[in-house]
């Protein structure tokens, strides 16, 4: 073995020799190093497509008054390419009694079903004409509303509003 350590460590001096050479720079004379960069395929992403509903009710919302509902939702059902239907839950409202009104823009009709936080359908799925304001009165009979509503699959807005009934 001692034959082994005379000649290792004369190339473990080597090694760490080389190493501290290669973070060398050689000084501020000495020729700058280019690689040459590496080929990177073209990458195109589809030109995004705006939303023609966007903000589509957001006078509507913002001329109601302060407290006037309990709970409102609004917006779309997506962009071009990627319509889908909407869902909107509110577990703080109480059992009770509410007006619920339903507006919608774009597709001839909607399809509007109430349930209550549990998943437990208060009523029939309901569809709902787009164009005019469509007003319900709903029962829950546990704490917590859920709103989902379907356009199958065709652009447009949505605007829901949700009061205790009788105000």
């Amino acid at each position: 073995m001692p034959s082994l350590k005379r000649h290792l460590f004369p190339l473990a001096g080597v090694v760490v020799a080389g190493v501290a050479l290669v973070g060398c720079t050689g000084g501020d004379d000495a020729a700058p190093t280019t690689a040459s960069p590496t080929p990177q395929p073209e990458r195109t992403t589809p030109a995004a497509t705006a939303d023609s509903w966007a903000g589509y009710f957001d006078d509507v919302v913002a001329a109601a008054d302060v407290g006037q509902y309990l709970w409102q939702a609004w917006g779309t059902f997506g962009d071009p390419g990627g319509v889908a239907p909407f869902r909107s839950e509110n577990r703080t409202v109480e059992r009770g009694v509410y007006d619920v009104t339903l507006r919608c823009a774009g597709p001839e009709t909607v399809t509007a079903q109430i349930s209550t936080s549990a998943g437990v359908a208060v009523g029939d799925p309901v569809p709902f004409v787009c164009g005019a304001s469509t007003a319900a009165s709903v029962t829950l009979p546990d704490r917590g509303m859920l709103v989902y509503l379907d356009s199958d699959r065709e652009p447009g807005a949505f605007l829901m509003q949700v009061a205790p009934a009788g105000e």
